[in-house]
């Protein structure tokens, strides 16, 4: 082997070893798991290369998102209803880009159940890009109404004889075992089941 043939392996070899490297260097850091959907949820919408299956995609109790791109700003994704715990009407995530751009953007991540009464009670937690802030709150729809207010969830719920602290306990459940494991599960995330990271959970208009 003449020295030019030993040069060029020798540096081929050491590029090799450097591209691991490469990788942890470069690679985008969040400050939360939810910054982290946020993001790759955005860049498979507005990347014509990637708009065709996004990472949710992946899950495989998610729906197939056959749309593909933003729909006046928004995207969403949705779990299949045949996998959906009893009791549960569905569950999906919401994303909205306004103009398309990824600043002062926000997803949601929605829990549906339908209730006895006919209502159905959803309760949401938003995250607004660049948030350090994970929000829960609730609606409840019925056949007329639907209500946002603290004052009118009050008022339905005790018309109703509902209590609704089962459904924010079983939303969060969801979150922390369902939601958060299946994203980990399709994306080489920096964060765990456990370290959702720089993210506080609080809630809007808890009733209980």
């Amino acid at each position: 082997m003449n020295k030019k043939m030993f040069y060029t392996l020798s540096i081929g070899a050491f590029v090799i070893m450097l591209l691991p490297l490469s990788f942890i260097f470069f690679k985008p850091r969040y400050s939360n798991v939810f910054e982290e959907i946020y993001h790759d949820e955005y860049h498979h919408a507005t990347s014509s290369f990637l708009r065709t299956n996004s990472t949710l995609n992946r899950v495989p109790d998610m729906e197939v998102n056959k749309t593909g791109g933003l729909l006046y700003g928004s995207v969403s994704e949705k779990y299949r209803s045949e996998v959906l715990p009893t009791g549960v009407e569905s569950i999906s995530y919401s994303f909205h880009f306004p103009d398309g751009k990824l600043d002062n953007g926000e997803m949601s991540i929605n829990f549906r159940f339908m209730h006895s009464s006919g209502g159905v009670i959803e309760i949401y937690y938003k995250y607004n890009h660049d948030s350090d802030k994970l929000v829960q709150s609730i609606n409840i729809v019925d056949e007329k109404r639907w209500l946002t207010e603290p004052n009118q969830i009050m008022e339905y719920v005790q018309e109703k004889k509902i209590n609704i602290s089962p459904y924010f306990t079983k939303s969060e459940e969801l979150l922390r075992n369902k939601i958060i494991p299946d994203w980990l599960s399709v994306y080489p995330s920096q964060f765990s089941a456990e370290n959702w990271g720089n993210v506080k959970m609080i809630s809007e208009n808890a009733m209980d």
